[in-house]
């Protein structure tokens, strides 16, 4: 008669048991034959039997695949920390490959998903105007010429970022993201924060609103806070497409510019692809309409980007290239220089990464970009570049 694989897998655990503990009594027949006796009960739903055997099996054999297995044992069971930190630790090792390495982290983002996370990043940012200060050498204001006192720096500084999420019900959470730039001199840092609350509003979670508070400083003064309101939903979504809307209302205030208060609405639709195994396309447009205090610093735009990715499977490299293209049309003649301002922005940049390209569980990429904004007034008009290596 052949016994059932849980007690199979029972009968030779206790054999190896009274042989003895060290994993020289565990020939590799035997070690087998335990772990094709938990993939059965994994396989047929008995999750916490699964669990038994295999970590009595990576007592004696910690390998990559064992905690891999017993990982998904216990997130079959709904033990999601135990879960994480084993997740985590086959990622970490330097030896996993990095193909493994993508499908723990669809696990690892399923559990954090409903346990939360908080993540950092860091970049090296090498940019030829951060200040986005014109290349125009004069101006005119009215029948008056005028130099400006500036003109574009190169400035190479370190910016920081975090992120959290914390689930407080089963539809509800709070989110956070802060990001702080640090330059040379102190003359340029800036720091942005937002935070804020997302509830689903039907059972599938494809329709999302949140209501949140953004705010920045720049060299130490508060220059804004934007507290928010905003709806997102994914209105299809299949093996190949994903198409998403999102829409959000707001009041930005700036303490020191009153007359740029604002109330802004935008509303932006994003459309992606997958065009192949390993590469994949996206488009996004987006509307926008600011209400100023003072009617000539009131505007309506559009911004469209284009991008596409692609996975060079036997070099591990991930390239990633999009450029955008906006505009933007004030309501009245600027004060200062008497003209209606129309500005028309482009941007270009490519990312190139690799997955074997790791820092701890940090990975790390090159970012390039050239951005460009032509104005109706010069003084608004600029041009840079930047340089960027990610670690994230």
């Amino acid at each position: 008669m052949r016994l059932p694989p849980a007690l199979a897998a029972f009968f030779v655990l206790i054999a190896g048991l009274h042989a003895g503990s060290g994993s020289a009594q565990w020939n590799e027949d035997v070690l087998q034959r335990v772990f094709e006796a938990a993939m059965e009960q994994l396989a047929a739903g008995n999750a916490a039997q699964a669990e038994r055997i295999l970590t009595e099996l990576n007592k004696r054999v910690p390998s990559a695949r064992v905690k891999l297995e017993l990982a998904r044992a216990l997130y079959a069971q709904g033990k999601f920390e135990e879960a994480r930190a084993l997740f985590r630790e086959v990622s970490s090792q330097t030896d996993t490959p990095w193909r493994v390495r993508d499908n723990i982290e669809r696990f690892v983002a399923v559990i954090e998903e409903r346990t939360g996370y908080l993540r950092w990043g860091a970049t090296v940012v090498s940019d030829t105007n951060p200040k986005s200060v014109p290349a125009q050498k004069e101006f005119a204001i009215g029948d008056l010429s005028v130099t400006p006192t500036e003109a574009p720096e190169k400035r190479t500084g370190v910016r920081y970022s975090i992120q959290g999420w914390k689930p407080l019900s089963a539809s509800t959470g709070a989110y956070g993201a802060a990001a702080y730039a640090d330059f040379p001199r102190g003359d340029m840092d800036r720091l942005t924060v937002d935070g804020g609350l997302v509830t689903r509003l039907d059972e599938s979670g494809r329709l999302r609103a949140k209501a949140g508070l953004e705010a920045g400083s720049f060299a130490g003064e508060l220059l804004y806070a934007y507290p928010h309101l905003g709806l997102d939903t994914v209105l299809h979504e299949d093996a190949l497409h994903r198409v998403a809307a999102e829409g959000r209302v707001g009041a930005v205030h700036f303490p020191d510019f009153r007359y740029l208060d604002a109330t802004n609405v935008t509303a932006a639709v994003s459309v992606s692809r997958a065009v192949s195994r390993h590469a994949s396309a996206s488009l996004r447009a987006a509307l926008e309409h600011s209400e100023a205090a003072e009617r000539p610093y009131s505007y309506g735009g559009l911004d469209v980007d284009a991008g596409f990715s692609v996975l060079l499977p036997d070099s591990a490299f991930v390239l990633t290239a999009s450029t955008s293209l906006g505009s933007r049309d004030y309501a009245e003649a600027d004060p200062l220089f008497g003209a209606v301002r129309k500005d028309r922005k482009a941007r270009a940049e490519i990312r190139i990464g690799n997955k074997n390209w790791r820092w701890r569980d940090k990975t790390i990429s090159l970012l390039a970009s050239l951005e460009k904004n032509d104005s109706s007034i010069g003084f608004y008009s600029y041009r840079k570049t930047s340089v960027s290596l990610l670690v994230e």
